[in-house]
């Protein structure tokens, strides 16, 4: 089973509508796919046509500290959508309270990852849609997941809002003893003009081939199958935005066996 966490905490860069679409795009490809919504927007929720503040059991149950009354294992939470072999553990607005109740709890960071193991799901793919911070239910996002998949736009401060996102996974690597591997995603890509050419150079002489070669272009259907609570493949299956999510898949699904080339840099 790969976990794989979508973040960044800069917010606009497609991380849901990635998460959505990646998951959806690796479903057709007969693999068992589970979202699991990490932020209190609960676009993921809303993007696979639920409406949150319907849900009485969601991921804020099994972030719950162990003794709570609250509590509830992930599998209780885990409900299927629409599309065959993809699955969701919602979330509402009340994970927002999630900060504030997990401050003083030992392990906090770690809950996500217990529930995880606790569980022992079959699924061949967990992606995790990170909020637009770097707060206690990243960490956890982070903490749980063997990979992450950073969603960059590419405009002049690409890499300046990464900079903090790469010195909090060398806390986690340095504190926590956990190390996953970071790959690069453009998205909301205009490819015509010279600032985008400038920063994918840039990028890349970074990330080197941590940086997919699938470029997400700016694609109007996503947006469009966004609002009908639908992945772009089911919503404009012949889109750019659907085509470029399916090379996608094709790219994640070819990492089950192969390495990356180059370490990513990190400080000395």
């Amino acid at each position: 089973m790969r976990i794989i966490a979508i973040a960044n905490q800069k917010g606009g860069v497609a991380k849901t509508t990635t998460c959505i679409n990646l998951g959806a795009s690796l479903a057709y490809h007969a693999r068992q796919v589970l979202i699991i919504d990490m932020d209190p927007q609960a676009h993921s929720t809303l993007g696979l046509g639920f409406e949150p503040n319907e849900f009485d059991k969601t991921i804020l149950n099994v972030l719950e500290p162990p003794k709570s009354p609250y509590r509830l294992e992930l599998k209780d939470v885990i409900i299927p959508t629409r599309t065959p072999n993809l699955y969701l553990a919602p979330a509402n607005i009340d994970l927002a309270g999630a900060e504030y109740r997990l401050i003083d709890k030992i392990g906090r960071e770690d809950f996500l990852n217990s529930s995880i193991q606790r569980a022992n799901l079959s699924f061949d793919y967990i992606l995790i849609d990170c909020p637009p911070s770097l707060g206690i239910l990243t960490i956890n996002a982070l903490k749980a997941c063997r990979e992450v998949i950073i969603t960059i736009q590419p405009h002049y401060f690409a890499l300046r809002g990464i900079e903090e996102f790469m010195e909090t996974l060398e806390l986690m690597r340095e504190n926590l003893r956990h190390d996953p591997e970071v790959y690069v995603l453009i998205t909301i890509a205009d490819t015509r003009t010279n600032l985008y050419r400038e920063v994918i150079e840039e990028v890349r002489e970074y990330f080197g081939d941590r940086m997919f070669e699938t470029i997400i272009h700016r694609n109007i259907a996503l947006a469009e199958a966004t609002s009908h609570g639908m992945p772009v493949i089911e919503y404009e299956p012949t889109s750019v935005g659907a085509q470029n999510y399916l090379a996608l898949a094709k790219e994640v699904i070819r990492l089950e066996k192969e390495k990356p080339k180059k370490r990513l840099f990190r400080k000395t």
